[in-house]
């Protein structure tokens, strides 16, 4: 009977052991990009916590999510997963690609308790430890010659804890950069441009005539407004802060606003 308890607990420990090493960020790819070795719902399976996981991308120093790049700048690429219930334990991997599906700038500057491993000819960024926020971020530098449009894939899993991979659900995205080949410079219309009052109510007031608008908040959602000839309807913003794209024919640009 002694012989088997210290058999059983043997067992434990090297499952716990299994565990811990996995919570560290796993060496291979499992970002779920095209030719990686799966993602992490390949191991973990049955867990109903709902886990879905967002890619923001800034230019360095900003706050202004693109969809764009430039070649030779540096970004920021923050990974974020959300889940529901019981999930003390959320990791991720994520690596960047070129439309040949090949490495392509440089990933460096991890934060949030991540690292950056090189494996399958690639560069991931990936947890160093369990977080319980379920947030990172990592600094990409586009290539001086690129190519075209890249992609920033991420892999995450929400797991609860049970010390196995049962009750645990993954989420996989996607975002692609198109390359933006302009040279910034940009009109006076760019540089006059205001919209106001800002903290705004249920209108908010823009200064020139435009093409086209896009309202998105800070997770990088396109919000539903209406625009009627200058005039925002804001009405249905939840209260916070927003980036309002805009576009008159030429030139484009950005404004930050808060909804009150």
């Amino acid at each position: 009977m002694k012989k088997n308890y210290i058999i059983l607990s043997a067992g434990i420990l090297a499952g716990a052991i299994v565990l811990m090493s996995s919570s560290s960020g796993r060496n291979d790819d499992r970002t779920g990009a095209p030719s990686s070795n799966g993602n992490c719902s390949n191991c973990h399976s049955g867990g109903t916590q709902g886990t879905t996981i967002n890619i923001g991308v800034t230019e360095k120093g900003t706050v202004v999510p693109v969809s764009s790049y430039q070649a030779g700048k540096t970004y920021t690429v923050a990974i974020v997963i959300t889940a529901s219930g019981l999930s003390p334990a959320k990791g991720f991997q994520s690596t960047i690609l070129d439309a040949t599906n090949s490495k392509t700038g440089t990933t460096a500057n991890t934060t949030g308790g991540s690292r950056i491993i090189s494996a399958n000819n690639r560069d991931i960024a990936v947890q160093s430890s369990a977080s319980l926020t379920g947030i990172w971020s990592y600094e990409w530098t586009a290539p001086v010659n690129p190519t075209g449009t890249v992609t920033v894939y991420a892999a995450g899993i929400a797991a609860n804890g049970n010390f196995g991979d049962n009750g645990d659900m993954g989420a996989t995205t996607s975002k692609a950069l198109t390359l933006d080949a302009s040279t910034g410079v940009r009109s006076n219309m760019a540089s006059k441009f205001q919209v106001y009052p800002n903290p705004c109510g249920d209108k908010l007031q823009i200064s020139g005539n435009v093409s086209s608008i896009s309202v998105i908040d800070l997770a990088g959602r396109v919000q539903e407004v209406a625009l009627t000839k200058q005039v925002i309807d804001t009405k249905n913003l939840m209260p916070g802060f927003y980036f309002l794209k805009w576009h008159d024919g030429q030139t484009s640009g950005t404004v930050k606003f808060q909804k009150i």
